[in-house]
């Protein structure tokens, strides 16, 4: 084994005395070293693209963190603005019956700008004014709903009366009503007098309008009655 090792060894140092066959093994090792120095520049390069991707992953994530916390604070603020709409709506529908009566004062008050010139101003001298607070206060003046009822119960048998007239000035008693219910202080309430349409005219709880029949069936009621325990405002009836 030994002799053989020997041997190669010999042939080598032979080999070595070559000049072409040195020169060919200092080229082999000068390729090898360019060779290594290009793997080493492209393992730096792929080091350095890592180390960036690394980072690019990073700030992704953190920026990603951001927007799940910015959709959660969207979110959130969405929920609180559909939560205030809800409640906003549900308190306009709960108001709904307290902005119902504003609605009919103006339509009443429309209606009632648009009477004769002689009934405006026989409801000016009674409410003491021409303005819209003036005519609702009439309904607290007990005195006052009486003297307007007899006050529309002329026009009523007056055979030349307006019909828009007089439900404009049947939705004004109405109202007189139902300020006074509302505001005074005896907690006295007038009721409403139920009248059957078709019903056989009855002159001990109605009044019939001049043109009525004497004996009849209500045909329509003109302008509702109302009574308390010790008070009664018959209804004006048509009959025919």
């Amino acid at each position: 084994m030994d002799e053989i090792q020997n041997g190669l060894k010999q042939i080598l140092r032979e080999l070595l005395k070559d000049v072409e066959i040195r020169e060919s093994i200092a080229e082999i090792a000068r390729k090898d070293r360019e060779q290594e120095e290009e793997f080493r520049k492209i393992a730096e390069v792929l080091e350095e693209e890592k180390r960036l991707l690394y980072r690019q992953l990073e700030e992704a994530q953190t920026e990603c963190g951001k927007l799940r916390e910015e959709c959660r604070r969207l979110m959130e603020e969405n929920r609180e603005a559909c939560a205030s709409r809800e409640e906003a709506y549900s308190m306009l529908r709960s108001r709904e019956k307290d902005f119902a009566p504003l609605e009919d004062i103006k339509e009443i008050w429309n209606g009632i700008s648009g009477l004769d010139e002689s009934q405006k101003s026989y409801l000016k001298n009674l409410c003491g004014s021409w303005d819209v607070k003036s005519f609702v206060a009439l309904g607290k003046d007990k005195n006052g709903i009486r003297q307007l009822w007899n006050f529309i119960r002329d026009e009523i048998m007056n055979l030349d009366r307006k019909p828009e007239d007089i439900r404009v000035l049947s939705e004004y008693f109405d109202l007189c009503i139902n300020v006074y219910n509302m505001t005074n202080i005896r907690k006295e309430c007038y009721e409403r007098t139920e009248v059957p349409i078709g019903g056989e005219y009855d002159s001990r709880q109605w009044i019939k309008t001049s043109e009525s029949v004497v004996n009849g069936v209500v045909k329509a009621v003109l302008l509702n009655g109302y009574s308390t325990q010790d008070d009664a405002i018959k209804p004006i009836v048509l009959v025919q």
